[in-house]
């Protein structure tokens, strides 16, 4: 074991130390350990004995500093078992009689902070703190600990045992797999304070993400290191039954780390380890690649996009990271309000070639997503020759016009030219043609470019489209499928609502579709008989054409979902067909208009049959309560009695400002998605004194 003493030019031997806590050979008090202006060199400090607390001592004395820390200083002795903020210092503090939190710790002066201190103790170590303590919200911790000594403690891993292994070879191994790899930071990624909690890393072969909050704030960018780690895939907890639905495994990264030697390195040859691709390409990746910490190199417009309080103060500052067409991207993940990303604010609205990972993937019930972490960019600038145009045209404007299947004519205006101010280029041209157009076909009407579907039977139509683009031409080919809805049967609405819980049994349920669910992704599906909750698998996972009002075949299956299994649902919903059609409006024959607020929030909570109501009330109002922890929406009756509505922000209601505090008739279904005792409301519509009715469209 090495021991480090941090005393600053003191001469123990004659340091006077006492107090409540000082060296058992002086008895004089002093508020410092050390005399900072003393220039006799140091000696060991393991000549001085000192006169320790033990933590379950010091946690009896915070009871004595409630209202500020102590004005003395106490000397504890005890192993480091974690640190939780390395920018502060702050960490978890253990002896064989308990625990302490240390909110900040500083050099054996008190001058220095723990994160500039060219060496300190990590998880692990043996520290000694010279330190104040109070009593904190009823927690008793170290306010403020000066590192008198440490001694590193002598890991239990000999990387010696270990062949090293390459980059790939990591990327690859076995999770709980132990591995000695070599390589280049090339950089870090940070908690909320601004503090380092893993680094990526380089070498030849590839990049790997490597996570050990106690390790990275160690290591700096540019360093050759060498490690020892476990693989692992991560994934929260909470997320795993939706990753084993798609299939994700995690986040691949080494963790658990073991760092045997970090020295300044050279340059990293990006070129050479990156692959090139698009930012379109990664994020339509499937969830079952393992494709986490992988260096990419793609084309990327970043945009800035800032956000303020409330005062005008900057909230959150989201870097995005968009492909040429300047709509297919997703923000620069950040645990630190963009903070992190800063270094890409001289790129703002500017195309680059971005060298970039993908870190791991979000995986909620209501969004799944891969998230980017920006690495580095490139020297080399963008050069927008390397463009085919035509072909470029038709991934991003023209091929994805299309659904997969058309049950019902959708008369649908197709793009004849596009133009493109990011790369840029100018008027790129499409024309269409149809294999079989007795069941599709492309016409001219009123100087537009029409698709027109004939689903008299069952049949697959490939569809030809050309783009042209001064001299250079391009081709591509979709296939859709036309189908005859007398073959497709589909249920109703209310046969739905009935029908068993099944996660194997896809069930066709034919409806209109309704206004928005709130904090999940979806819709209410509407026909005379019933409304049942449809949800997606994510976010905007459902066509984009698709509108309240229009009459579709949606499937899934049946499921019960949320606290108690109460609410019932379609769950991993797709649009199998859409019959178009319709006047903006829905079905309300099954709607319940003669119930009051009380009747809502009466009976058995947990009746699955309850999320399948909607009630219509009128002479009600629409509150912003802000007496709680955050802003929350309500239906408020005469008698005061009221309905909180459901979501997970104010903002997703900001729809209903209008209507604040008037007199207005609303439309309003139970919803039990969570664990909550009382019944919460999805509100659908609200129609004022005026007589219109507006929609929650929240996810359209």
């Amino acid at each position: 074991m090495k021991h480090k003493p941090i005393f600053l030019s003191v001469l123990l031997s004659s340091l006077l130390l006492a107090g409540c806590g000082g060296p058992t050979e002086s008895s004089s008090q002093s508020s410092s350990p050390v005399d900072s202006s003393s220039t006799s060199s140091s000696s060991s400090s393991s000549q001085t004995e000192y006169d320790t607390h033990t933590i379950a001592e010091l946690i009896e004395l915070c009871q004595n500093y409630t209202e500020s820390a102590s004005p003395e200083r106490y000397y504890v002795r005890g192993t480091v078992e974690s640190i939780e903020n390395p920018q502060y210092g702050s960490m978890i503090l253990s002896d064989e009689t308990g625990e302490i939190e240390v909110y900040g710790t500083y050099s054996a002066d008190g001058t220095i902070r723990y994160n500039q201190l060219e060496d300190k103790p990590v998880a692990g170590d043996e520290v000694l703190l010279y330190a104040n303590i109070q009593l904190f919200k009823g927690t008793p911790e170290i306010y403020s600990g000066w590192i008198i000594e440490f001694t590193h403690v002598e890991t239990p891993i000999d990387p010696d045992e270990y062949e090293l292994s390459t980059l790939k070879e990591a990327h690859d191994a076995e999770k709980g797999e132990v591995l000695k790899v070599e390589g280049t930071v090339l950089s870090h990624t940070y908690n909320a304070s601004l503090s380092e909690i893993g680094f990526m890393l380089g070498d030849e072969t590839g990049t790997m993400y490597i996570y050990d909050n106690q390790i990275a704030p160690q290591v700096e960018v540019g360093e050759e290191v060498v490690l020892v780690g476990t693989k692992d895939y991560w994934i929260l907890e909470d997320e795993q039954e939706v990753a084993d639905k798609n299939g994700y495994l995690g986040g691949n990264q080494l963790t658990d780390i073991t760092l045997v030697s970090h020295v300044a390195g050279g340059s990293f040859d990006y070129e050479a380890v990156a692959k090139e691709t698009t930012v379109k390409a990664l994020l339509e990746t499937d969830f079952s690649e393992d494709i986490t910490g992988t260096l990419y190199k793609v084309p990327a417009y970043i945009k800035q996009n800032i956000t303020y309080t409330s005062t005008g103060e900057v909230d959150f500052i989201n870097y995005y990271i968009d492909d040429l067409d300047g709509t297919t991207g997703t923000y620069a993940y950040s645990q630190a309000g963009g903070e992190d990303f800063a270094w890409l604010e001289e790129y703002d609205e500017q195309v680059v070639y971005l060298y970039m990972t993908i870190l791991n993937a979000r995986m909620t019930s209501s969004n799944t997503n891969w998230r980017i972490l920006p690495i580095s960019v490139s020297e080399e600038p963008f050069d927008a020759s390397s463009i085919n145009v035509p072909e470029f045209a038709l991934t991003y404007y023209a091929n994805e016009q299309f659904a997969e299947q058309y049950v019902a004519d959708p008369s649908l205006e197709v793009v004849t030219s596009v133009t493109n101010d990011i790369i840029p280029f100018n008027e790129v041209t499409f024309t269409y043609e149809s294999s079989n157009t007795a069941r599709l076909s492309f016409v001219q009407e009123e100087g537009k470019m029409v698709m027109h579907v004939y689903p008299e039977d069952l049949d697959n139509v490939t569809i030809t489209i050309h783009a042209a683009y001064g001299e250079e031409t391009a081709s591509s080919q979709v296939t859709v499928q036309v189908i005859d809805l007398e073959a497709m049967p589909a249920m109703s609405v209310s046969e739905a609502i009935a029908a068993p819980v099944d996660e194997a049994n896809t069930i066709y349920v034919r409806g209109t579709v309704g206004p928005s669910l709130v904090n999940q992704p979806g819709f209410y599906l509407i026909d005379e008989t019933g409304t049942i909750a449809v949800r997606f698998p994510s976010e905007g996972s459902f066509d984009p054409t698709i509108q309240i009002g229009h009459e579709v075949i949606v499937e899934g299956y049946r499921y019960l979902y949320g606290g108690n299994n109460s609410q019932v649902c379609i769950n991993d919903a797709s649009i199998f067909g859409n019959l178009y059609g319709g006047d903006g409006t829905y079905p309300t024959d099954s709607f319940i208009t003669d119930k009051t607020v009380t009747d809502f929030l009466t009976g058995d909570v947990y009746d699955p049959a309850r999320s399948t109501q909607v009630y219509v009330f009128t002479d009600v109002s629409i509150t912003l309560y802000t007496g709680g922890y955050t802003p929350q929406y309500e239906i408020i009756d005469a008698e005061g009695n009221y309905i909180m509505l459901y979501g997970s922000g104010a903002s997703q209601h900001a729809w209903l400002d209008p209507f604040l505090d008037q007199k207005v008739t609303v439309e309003v279904a139970p919803c039990k998605w969570n664990n909550n005792k009382s019944y919460t409301g999805h509100i659908l519509s609200v129609t004022g004194a005026d007589g219109v009715k507006v929609y929650n469209t929240l996810n359209f």
